[in-house]
């Protein structure tokens, strides 16, 4: 790569700087070609790193927030909550306060009783919310594994492009060198060296966004895990950056039945707080348990002191409130709900089944175009700069050559983006995610904000009060 650079560096100053400027020159070149090394020592100190490596940093990283620690004692508490008993009422009744008057003191404690299961259907609801929150950490996992794949591939994507875009400049180089014999020798225009030049110019252009795209693609990914890593590559052929392990990673996510589970356990959550509004509809009685002490006035006969044990049973007469309305509401809801889930799971199926069908058509396209169009291409390229170097060709037509090789490696690079664009977008939705959820620049941050937000949000499912 030093090699090559050199004499595109070298190009750029002869054609930026008039050669009768000899100091001027030279101080320019040697400040680029210091530019250079310093480029070339940096990427010898890359550090390759694969998508497992990538996934086991971001996940090391992440786990320190310790939300899900949190949530599973919020869960564990909200059962041990559900358990307990409505708490007792204590009442206690002085009446007679004059002399003259019987006095008469009621202590008496009212238990409100279970008959009809209030506590087992808020138990039922804290160990479906824990059964949500493990599966919400499940799906978290997986979606955080494919985010970091989508940022991963990225930047092996944006590694290829650049290093295309350096044969790129090779080739540039080569034309332009051919072009300037051919104009010494009298055989072409002035402006035909000016056209090779500004060509040359345009890819090293090129090559320097690319180049950008790279290490904003680099700090972007080891930004998941807590760093702004410069030294870290992919450095994948094109053949083994192909996601080969889409279709297979979909089947796994599909049998996982992330998304199924968790509209399942959304079906038994409507249930079970329909069972609850049924048993705080029903009429529970309470338990009264006291002691009745009466002591007669100064001015009575009876100088005793009477004391009475009183039990008794109070039942709510459900009349006119039995939440007869609050269950039509949960009933519909949980109808919809049904009906939601089997239209989301075929929808669901149909696209991820089109994304795999799409996802083989781009790799019957990649496989031509690497085993056959490329190579075909750099041939034709190279007969016809030996063609016209021999005095055999124009200079259109290696301008015509070298733009065509230039659009079929480019279009490798596309292909390359659209199967990665497609497995992806086939993951998430069978995972039960939408694609946004995953390839947006902020993914991950959105996701442990979700989180987050979620925590705050768990239900305190009561049991005494």
């Amino acid at each position: 790569m030093y090699k090559n650079m050199s004499k595109i560096v070298g190009t750029e100053r002869t054609s930026s700087f008039n050669f009768k400027q000899p100091y001027l020159g030279s101080a320019v070149m040697a400040l680029l070609m210091g530019l250079m090394a310093t480029s070339t020592w940096a990427e010898s100190t890359t550090i390759s790193l694969t998508l497992a490596q990538a996934i086991a940093k971001t996940e090391q990283y992440q786990q320190s927030t310790d939300v899900w620690k949190t949530q599973q004692n919020i869960n564990d508490a909200n059962i041990k909550q559900s358990k307990l008993w409505i708490n007792p009422e204590l009442s206690i009744t002085q009446n007679g306060f004059n002399s003259d008057q019987d006095r008469e003191l009621e202590i008496g404690i009212s238990q409100p009783l279970d008959v009809f299961g209030q506590r087992k259907a808020s138990q039922q609801l804290a160990r479906l919310s824990q059964s949500q929150s493990d599966l919400k950490q499940k799906i978290y996992q997986a979606q955080l594994e494919l985010s970091v794949k989508y940022l991963w591939s990225q930047l092996a994507i944006f590694e290829l492009e650049r290093n295309l875009m350096r044969e790129q400049l090779q080739v540039s180089q080569d034309n332009f060198n051919a072009i300037q014999k051919r104009y010494q020798a009298g055989s072409l225009a002035q402006v035909d060296v000016d056209r090779a030049r500004l060509s040359h110019a345009e890819n090293v252009r090129l090559f320097h966004q690319v180049d950008l795209q790279v290490q904003l693609a680099t700090r972007q990914l080891s930004h998941v895990w807590g760093e702004s890593d410069k030294n870290i590559q992919v450095g994948l052929t094109p053949q083994a950056l192909w996601p080969m392990s889409a279709h297979q990673q979909v089947q796994q996510n599909l049998n996982s039945n992330f998304a199924e589970k968790s509209r399942q356990l959304q079906v038994l959550e409507a249930k079970a707080s329909m069972d609850q509004l049924k048993a705080a509809a029903r009429p529970n009685p309470t338990l009264n348990f006291g002691v009745n002490r009466t002591k007669p006035s100064s001015q009575s006969s009876e100088a005793s002191t009477d004391t009475a044990l009183v039990v008794g049973v109070s039942i709510p007469l459900n009349i006119f409130d039995r939440q007869q309305y609050g269950m039509q509401i949960a009933q519909a809801k949980q109808d919809l709900l049904s009906k939601q889930q089997a239209f989301y799971l075929k929808q669901n199926a149909l696209q991820v089944g089109t994304l795999l069908t799409e996802l083989q058509g781009l790799e019957v396209q990649f496989k031509t175009l690497e085993q056959s169009q490329i190579p075909l291409a750099t041939q034709v390229q190279k007969k016809t700069l030996l063609g016209f170097s021999a005095g055999k060709f124009a200079v259109t037509d290696v301008q015509q050559a070298t733009l065509q090789l230039q659009e079929i490696r480019m279009r490798k690079v596309q292909l390359l983006k659209d199967a990665w664009q497609r497995a992806i977008e086939a993951e998430s939705l069978s995972l039960g995610l939408e694609p946004s959820q995953v390839m947006a620049k902020d993914a991950i941050a959105q996701m442990n904000q979700n989180v987050w937000q979620d925590t705050q949000a768990l239900p305190v499912v009561g049991g005494g009060k």
